[in-house]
């Protein structure tokens, strides 16, 4: 016995001895990938591009002045491993993806179709499949990868937090692909512009421009190709059908107090409600949401109920033609279902989807949507009336 206990006792001391990271990484070895670029090509082949952190050590050795924080490397091939093996060859670090962030998308690359770009994700054994995707609209994936952005150093950071926005949209590699996969539903993926606004030095007149990346909505992808955009105003209108709106703001134009009202939402609610009757098909969108007034520009004193009643109405009947005009867009346009409505029939009324799944795209564009808005302002703060208007004759003072 205790010879057996000897030996156990000897082969664990072993083991703690031997045992180690046998493939552990020292960072000073490694290049830190924050975002990636995928572009397609005139001849068929595609370009990868990826952003590259720089170790602050680094940057503050160079220098006196504002050193960059990345940079960009790019490669062309016939397959995104082709890219990836050739990138690699560009630098004598290992190339570390796990760290990545963001998938910038180009249009070309999205119109031609991401079939392969998606297999290829499924496959890579360091891809992680909450990285946020977009595309880029009117622009090479490249070109986004190589401006700069203000307040962030890398712009990895700052692609991610401009679309967690009531106007954004920001998707992951994961979600999309769920998305494609599912009856009923086409998948969109928020979208990037790079506008140039003109630089300006003093008394002396624009002799150049500044690029700068701005939202712009989203991509709308059908059979996992891009076939148009939605813009800022109608990304707004997909979220209220399908997300919640809560933190964003709507303004209205009241033309009995001859000035516009802003309301914050504080809360929204979204419902569908399928009815079937023979070929004919309506979806019910229900909203309910309460709102704060914050500011009022009008004449108006909404301490009055007939006066809060009259903003209900306009807000509502706003809602409903932004919606009612977005969603015709989807079906006569692009004819996408990216509303989420054939699965919406497919959750509630299974035996009604078989009989539509087949014939759904042909089906879609035909359907009648109706809007049930429910907005209600329950806050007007403390200043009732603009404070620039005279309390009792109601004028500007």
């Amino acid at each position: 016995m205790r010879l057996r206990n000897t030996l156990v006792a000897s082969v664990i001391a072993s083991l703690v001895v031997i045992t180690g990271c046998w493939d552990r990484k020292e960072v000073k070895d490694l290049a830190i990938v924050t975002a990636s670029g995928l572009d397609y090509n005139e001849d068929g082949s595609l370009t990868q591009s990826i952003q590259i952190a720089i170790p602050t050590p680094l940057q503050s050795s160079g220098s006196s002045g504002d050193p960059k924080s990345f940079f960009v490397i790019s490669a062309k091939g016939k397959t995104l491993a082709d890219t990836r093996q050739k990138l690699q060859q560009k630098i004598h670090l290992k190339l570390y993806y796990s760290h990545r962030r963001v998938i910038i998308i180009g249009e070309e690359m999205a119109r031609h179709g991401l079939d392969q770009v998606f297999d290829s994700f499924e496959r890579e054994m360091d891809m992680r499949m909450r990285n946020t995707v977009f595309v880029t609209k009117g622009e090479t994936a490249n070109k986004l990868l190589n401006y700069p952005v203000a307040l962030e150093s890398i712009p990895a950071d700052q692609f991610q937090d401009m679309h967690n926005q009531p106007s954004g949209r920001a998707t992951t590699v994961m979600n999309f692909n769920a998305t494609a996969s599912t009856e009923g539903i086409e998948p969109v993926m928020g979208a990037f512009e790079v506008i140039h606004n003109q630089a300006s030095t003093g008394s002396s007149p624009p002799s150049s421009t500044e690029p700068h990346i701005k939202l712009y909505g989203v991509g709308i992808f059908k059979n996992l190709k891009l076939v148009g955009f939605f813009n800022d105003e109608e990304t707004r209108a997909l979220n209220w059908v399908t997300t919640n709106m809560s933190n964003s703001f709507i303004t209205v134009y009241v033309p009995q107090g001859e000035g516009n009202v802003s309301v914050e939402v504080l809360s929204s609610i979204h419902k569908l409600k399928p009815e079937i009757k023979g070929n004919t098909i309506t979806m019910h969108v229900s909203i309910e949401s309460n709102c704060e007034l914050i500011e009022n520009g009008t004449k108006l004193d909404f301490s009055q109920p007939n006066h809060i009643e009259l903003l209900n109405t306009l807000l509502s009947s706003q809602l409903i033609e932004t919606i009612e005009k977005t969603v015709k867009k989807s079906q006569q346009q692009y004819k996408a279902d990216i509303f989420g409505f054939g699965q919406n029939i497919h959750v509630t009324q299974p035996q009604e989807w078989k009989r539509l799944s087949s014939s759904w795209t042909t089906v879609f564009p035909t359907i009648n949507v109706t809007i049930h808005p429910k907005i209600t302002v329950i806050g007007t703060g403390y200043t009732k009336i603009p404070i620039y208007r005279n309390e009792k004759t109601g004028d500007v003072e």
